[in-house]
């Protein structure tokens, strides 16, 4: 007489029963959702100092829009200062990338 087949056994065919893969599935979620958990937590450590310069950009926006505005109405005046402003801005980076390789 053959014996009953319950969920704890596998099938005739040696695969796990319905009630065994259930369990294996709900395993694998609770680890994927373990594993989202902490990589959010990492991916909030490895963002706080921009997150922290954006607020502080953030925080001074208004005085930043004036002085943007200023900085504007000035050159619009005298366009030839913004060809001087990029000589000089091109003069200084080139000055401080040979400063720090020879510093090296």
């Amino acid at each position: 007489m053959p014996t009953p087949n319950t969920n704890a056994e596998k099938t005739q065919n040696n695969q796990p029963s319905q009630r065994e893969r259930k369990q294996a599935l709900l395993q694998t979620l609770e680890q994927q959702r373990i594993d989202i958990m902490v990589d959010s937590v990492r991916l909030d450590r490895a963002a706080a100092p921009i997150d922290a310069g954006w607020y502080q950009l953030v925080r001074f926006r208004k005085p930043l829009y004036l002085l943007g505005g200023l900085v504007a109405w000035k050159l619009a005046r005298n366009p030839e200062r913004l060809v001087q402003l990029g000589k000089r801005a091109v003069g200084g980076y080139a000055i401080a990338r040979k400063a720090s390789q020879l510093l090296r």
